[in-house]
């Protein structure tokens, strides 16, 4: 039986597991609903949830580019209509280039959200500086 010369391109190298074990993390240590990280054009890298909770007008601005244009999260977030949903929602940059969204609900503490955020951002701007590999 000859192997799939394509299922190599699926199996995650090192910086990826590390990143998909972050975004876990900060999910588990948030009890948050869903964690996302997106890079600059807002394609997903890593995500600890259902991406399914997350409304459709929030995940259309979640982009390092995005985010970069607004100036801030404010702005960035000014036009969208979450009217209607249960979640709140944390951002934060990453170097610019990527943008980790924490969604949660009233059972989450907000002081916990806010603190593993900010040390989440710095953990994932690490493992996304460091070599491939390394």
């Amino acid at each position: 039986m000859s192997e799939d010369p394509q299922a190599a391109q699926f199996v995650p190298n090192e910086k990826q597991l590390a990143l998909f074990r972050a975004v876990e993390d900060i999910h588990d240590l948030t009890r948050a609903i869903t964690v996302l990280l997106v890079d600059e054009n807002g394609v997903l890298i890593a995500v600890s949830g259902d991406e399914n909770d997350v409304p459709p007008t929030l995940r259309a601005v979640l982009g390092g580019k995005q985010l970069a244009e607004a100036g801030s999260v404010r702005v960035l977030l000014e036009d969208v209509d979450l009217a209607g949903s249960l979640v709140n929602v944390t951002i934060y940059d990453i170097d610019g280039t990527h943008v980790l969204a924490i969604l949660f609900d009233a059972d989450a503490d907000l002081d916990t959200v806010q603190e593993v955020g900010s040390e989440g951002r710095t953990m994932l701007a690490e493992i996304l500086a460091a070599p491939l590999g390394g």
